[in-house]
């Protein structure tokens, strides 16, 4: 009988304090941002649902919206918004320091929501998706069923290193999963400032043009790439490695608030 490997208990390497403060910035940054989508979903899809205004969502534009009569559909679509809010809300909370050194409990319980949430909202996604026929275009429904994917992946790995008690992998792979379901949320951030820059050149942005495909790819594997030069450089002893991520985090940082009050004011605060 093949005895277990022993539990590793190490946590990651302490990064350089230029390189964490940049990532902290940049974390606080996209917080805000991802509150105030939280609060979007809450105050539009909320209000509308408990008020018994179904037909009230469609104020807002949807690929498919509320359907009458489409139950099923319906009843996926909106589970799949709240779930994809819930895990915004839990992921958030997870990576906060002071809740994982002061309260282990809350901790644990908010990576369970998180991993239950974004786990649903991903099957749901791919029903809406591939079944309900929600797509602008085939290419785009690949880029979000391949994030979709990638969410499951890390989400079983994220659960099953935290199960191990192999802390560090499971930092690793609870951040690629908290970036990849923020998919959807970088997506909107980015579509706003790419819409100003091609609205200043004298073109539209159209949801099939390279442009709006490109930013769908990227949305998921531009996050992805940046956090694996960020724990590489935080594992390097090399220090002009990890001053020109901190110098890509900081400006990510702006980048971001840009896409956020872009978002915010074209995108989500005019439904409210």
């Amino acid at each position: 009988m093949h005895r277990m490997p022993s539990p590793t208990l190490s946590s990651s390497p302490a990064p350089a304090p230029a390189l964490r403060r940049a990532a902290t910035t940049w974390f606080v940054v996209a917080s805000l941002g991802q509150w105030a989508f939280v609060l979007f979903i809450l105050g539009f899809y909320g209000r509308h649902v408990l008020s018994g205004d179904l037909g009230g969502l469609n104020a807002k534009p949807h690929i498919t919206g509320y359907v009458p009569g489409d139950a099923l559909g319906n009843l996926q679509w909106l589970g799949h918004v709240f779930l994809g809010g819930a895990a915004t809300f839990a992921g958030i909370v997870q990576l906060l320091p002071a809740v994982r050194r002061r309260w282990p409990a809350i901790h644990r319980w908010t990576g369970r929501v998180f991993l239950i949430a974004a786990l649903v909202a991903t099957f749901s996604g791919f029903y809406l998706t591939w079944i309900r026929g929600s797509q602008l275009n085939l290419a785009s429904a690949v880029s979000t069923s391949l994030n979709g994917l990638l969410i499951l992946v890390f989400c079983v790995l994220a659960w099953r290193s935290a199960r191990l008690r192999d802390i560090p992998r499971h930092r690793q792979h609870a951040l690629r999963a908290y970036l990849l379901v923020n998919g959807v949320w970088f997506l909107r951030i980015g579509i706003v400032p790419a819409g100003a820059v091609m609205n200043a050149l004298g073109h539209r942005l159209d949801y099939d043009s390279a442009v709006f495909l490109g930013i769908s790819y990227l949305s998921w594997i531009a996050p992805l790439a940046c956090l694996e030069l960020y724990l590489a450089a935080e594992r390097s002893p090399r220090v002009g490695l990890q001053r020109g991520v901190a110098l890509l985090f900081h400006l990510l940082a702006i980048l971001t608030a840009i896409g956020v009050a872009g978002a915010a004011m074209f995108m989500w605060w005019p439904v409210l």
